[in-house]
């Protein structure tokens, strides 16, 4: 070993302070170089670790936030539609109750109109009989008053008939209202060319 240090030209007492010397600056690199370094490489290395995770976290916690949004957004919506829809189902249904309302008022309406016409006309022919009976009435007592031949009989009963339709016609158009000339509260006609009896349409 020693002849190959010669030969090699190394003394060997520098080549242990070479050893030496590279071991104290191992050492000494190791103690306030190398380890401060991955130290802080580590360090570096566990914050980007950190960061990492806590963007990961936070991209999580926007991702749930999202999808609750849009589970708001949906839940909105359909309250939105439930609450038109049903808007539009009561208004419907007033519109319907309006409509039935107007036309059962209005066929209560008509049905009364057509009772007071019932009961006018009912009216109306029930004073027509009971004019058209006085008519016959005071005829008979004419005839017998006034003892009229077979041609004034027959004169007087179409004077009657003519009257009689006369009354009918003024009857159906809302009554008929009978005229005796002289003739007041059972008193006897005076005579007259018209033969004492006048049937006027009521008004």
């Amino acid at each position: 070993m020693g002849s190959l240090l010669q030969t090699l030209g190394i003394e060997p007492r520098f080549l242990l302070i070479s050893i030496v010397g590279f071991i104290a600056l191992m050492w000494v690199l190791m103690k306030f170089a190398f380890t401060p370094l991955v130290n802080t490489l580590q360090a570096r290395q566990d914050k980007i670790t950190g960061d990492l995770d806590e963007a990961q976290q936070r991209r999580d916690e926007m991702v749930a936030l999202q999808h609750d949004y849009e589970n708001r957004l949906a839940a909105i919506e359909d309250e939105a539609r439930d609450k038109i829809q049903a808007a539009v189902k009561e208004a419907q249904a007033a519109r319907d109750e309006i409509i039935h309302r107007a036309h059962t008022d209005a066929q209560a309406i008509i049905a009364r109109g057509q009772a007071d016409i019932d009961a006018e006309r009912a009216k109306s022919l029930t004073e027509a009989r009971n004019q058209i009976v006085d008519l016959a009435t005071l005829m008979a007592r004419r005839s017998a008053q006034e003892n009229l031949s077979a041609a004034g009989q027959v004169n007087l009963i179409d004077d009657a008939i003519g009257r009689i339709q006369t009354a009918s016609v003024g009857a159906q158009n809302g009554g008929v209202q009978v005229q005796t000339n002289g003739v007041a509260n059972g008193a006897a006609p005076a005579a007259n060319d018209g033969g004492g009896i006048n049937i006027v349409p009521a008004s």
